[in-house]
């Protein structure tokens, strides 16, 4: 016979203990990690809003804009010679745009700035494109007060 065990059915207590510690640990850490990413990313995002204040979501008046400029655009291709255009967006330059509170003028002999009036506001570009023709890019702006309807500037003037 053989004086050295071949298996580990004698040594209970050794190493199994350390490898159910160490995979709860990692487990542990995993979750843990998650938890921090799901944190870190909510509060990176950027369509986050106070829809409560404003009225709207920031997300919400961006595809109402969008829409507003959809219908402006068929309403061109309605018109005599018209075709249909399309558009495109940067979305990460429509979003970076968005403005919470709509900005007043300030009254002429003040000093102070007054307060915004809830809502969103926005000045971006389309690339509008038409067959047959080179597309372009176009300024366009938005804006948003709390309780009203979205109000498109489109083609926007230049100033």
């Amino acid at each position: 016979m053989n004086s050295y065990p071949s298996s580990n059915q004698n040594n209970k207590g050794g190493r199994g203990t350390t490898g159910k510690v160490l995979l709860w640990v990692a487990l542990l850490l995993s979750v843990a990690l998650l938890g921090f990413m799901t944190v870190w990313a909510v509060r990176s995002n950027p369509l986050y809003s106070n829809a409560e204040a404003n009225g709207l979501s920031k997300y919400k008046f961006i595809e109402q804009c969008k829409d507003k400029l959809a219908d402006q655009l068929s309403e061109f291709a309605k018109q005599p010679g018209g075709a249909p255009l399309g558009a495109s967006y940067n979305a990460r330059d429509i979003v970076s745009s968005v403005n919470e509170g709509i900005s007043q003028r300030p009254p002429a002999n003040s000093t102070a700035l007054p307060p915004r009036i809830p809502g969103w506001s926005m000045v971006s570009q389309v690339k509008v494109s038409r067959e047959g023709f080179a597309s372009q890019t176009v300024p366009f702006g938005c804006q948003y007060e709390k309780d009203k309807q979205v109000q498109l500037q489109f083609p926007l003037a230049q100033q």
